[in-house]
């Protein structure tokens, strides 16, 4: 079984998906950790320019390959912002995390104060107009503790959590 948590930076995605797989004894997979990885394979294959930015191009064969070839047949965890809506489907097992503008540049600031968020706050609109017209279950994250998040994105996937 694969779960699938997305969304912008400061959504508590890494951190929510960390916890949620340590409960559960689940393997946490970060897309963002295997970006660079990703371009690789993506330019080797003639999808991808390298040094292009982070490309348009489908991870999920990538991502997929990748938890095959994980020693242990468990449940995974991937969370990370180019989990999308295409890549992950919107069935009960993908939830995205979404704060509103305000609360992700506040959550930003707190992780890096006085940095330049720009780079990251565009992925907040990228997002949201991913999920615009989707039956993705979206979990709004706005003044949430970590504990809180937890709890819901538990919530969202019920009985899966409990074969």
């Amino acid at each position: 079984m694969i779960f699938w948590v997305g969304g912008p930076a400061g959504a508590g995605k890494t951190t929510v998906s960390r916890l949620l797989a340590r409960k559960y004894g689940f393997v946490w997979y970060s897309v963002d950790a295997h970006a660079l990885d990703h371009e690789e394979r993506a330019a080797a294959a003639g999808l991808h320019v390298l040094g292009s930015g982070p490309g348009d191009f489908d991870r999920r064969p990538m991502i997929i390959e990748d938890i095959r070839s994980l020693p242990v047949a468990t449940s995974v965890v991937v969370e990370g912002a180019f989990v999308t809506p295409a890549m992950a489907g919107v069935a009960e097992n993908a939830v995205w995390l979404m704060p509103s503008k305000d609360e992700q540049l506040a959550r930003l600031e707190g992780r890096n104060p006085g940095g330049e968020h720009g780079g990251l706050v565009w992925g907040w609109e990228l997002v949201r107009s991913q999920l615009e017209g989707t039956d993705a279950r979206v979990i709004v994250v706005d003044g949430q503790t970590v504990e809180q998040s937890l709890k819901a994105v538990e919530q969202s996937f019920g009985a899966l959590l409990h074969p």
